[in-house]
């Protein structure tokens, strides 16, 4: 149809400006990286229009019409300020009637290039769901391992800053992958947005001598890696980093210490979740530790009681290591595992 694109042959417009006319509630479960929302409903209108509509189809457009139509002089008028930035797609769920009814009027009154999706937002995830289960990393993937505290995030975190090409998995999915991973983070990532963002970056880095990551299990929180990750993680160059148990302590409260009482409460449930791990009488005493605030009692516990017992990929015996590296000074570590890798290649 006029002015409909594919999501292949969007990405390979100059300056692809993706909006997504769908309702605030759907558009923060999963939407095209960098898409700009510009709801046709919100999502109370979206709930009464999809209520008639099951009911009745033609009242339902009519009613539509009539809460969408106040709405479209601003709609237009933010549209062609998007242009400015580039070519605007249009998008809706499936390529379907918001959309499509959008595009149609907005190509009678507008002066410039703006397509619709073909089929909406279900085609890019289809589309980059395909891309994930048919990936093969194109260059060695260097993996930090470390026990919890060690500084893998922070070194990673300064490599990416001096421009070597660092995969973020945790940031990626805003969560550091443990039980009290999402403390601090903000609210964690889904799945479907995750994925997006994970392809994005895949593109980016795809003329890279190298790719640094830290290492991780096959979930991060809530989010499944895809298979080729996993594996290339698993078969990858190991990095050992190191550091004695206070200045990991040291590292660990200045990430995870709750502020507020709501959060000494996430804090305790998070602990309540690992019974079975621990054992009723540990997490009891953790549990206390929570409670009088007693933080870096509790650190200290969790990483001797739990977490150093867990990171099995943290022992010379289970992991051949390429390199051993002490992270007392984060900077001098990136500096040291930036040449050795470079020195290596």
């Amino acid at each position: 149809m006029p002015g409909e694109i594919s999501i292949e042959d969007a990405f390979g417009l100059q300056q692809p400006v993706f909006v997504d006319i769908r309702s605030p509630g759907e558009f923060s479960r999963g939407t095209i990286p960098g898409s700009i929302n510009l709801p046709l409903l919100d999502d109370q209108e979206r709930e009464i229009i999809g209520f008639i509509y099951r009911k009745d189809q033609q009242k339902a457009r009519l009613e539509g019409l009539s809460l969408v139509s106040p709405k479209l002089p601003e709609l237009a008028g933010r549209i062609k300020n998007i242009s400015k930035l580039g070519t605007p797609i249009l998008y809706c769920w499936r390529g379907g009637m918001r959309s499509k009814s959008l595009h149609t009027l907005l190509t009678e009154i507008m002066d410039f290039n703006l397509y619709r999706l073909r089929g909406g937002y279900q085609a890019y995830r289809r589309f980059i769901l395909g891309q994930l289960k048919r990936y093969t990393l194109p260059m060695p993937l260097f993996v930090l391992n470390g026990l919890t505290g060690t500084g893998k995030t922070e070194i990673l975190k300064l490599m990416e800053k001096q421009g070597l090409p660092v995969l973020d998995l945790e940031g990626l999915a805003r969560h550091r992958g443990s039980a009290f991973g999402h403390l601090g983070l903000g609210k964690p990532r889904y799945q479907k947005d995750f994925d997006g963002l994970l392809w994005n970056h895949l593109q980016k880095f795809k003329a890279s001598p190298y790719l640094l990551v830290e290492g991780e299990g096959k979930r991060i929180g809530s989010i499944h890696l895809p298979d080729f990750l996993y594996r290339a993680i698993l078969e990858g160059n190991h990095i050992l980093v190191t550091a004695p148990l206070e200045k990991r302590v040291e590292r660990l409260l200045g990430e995870y210490t709750p502020q507020t009482e709501e959060e000494i409460e996430i804090v305790i449930k998070a602990i309540g979740s690992l019974k079975k791990n621990l054992g009723d009488k540990t997490a009891k005493q953790f549990i206390s530790l929570a409670r009088k605030k007693d933080f870096s009692e509790l650190v200290t516990q969790l990483c001797q009681k739990y977490y150093d017992r867990l990171y099995k990929d943290a022992r010379p015996e289970n992991t051949p290591f390429i390199l051993k590296i002490e992270s007392v000074n984060p900077r001098g570590a990136a500096l040291a595992i930036k040449n050795f890798i470079e020195g290596r290649l």
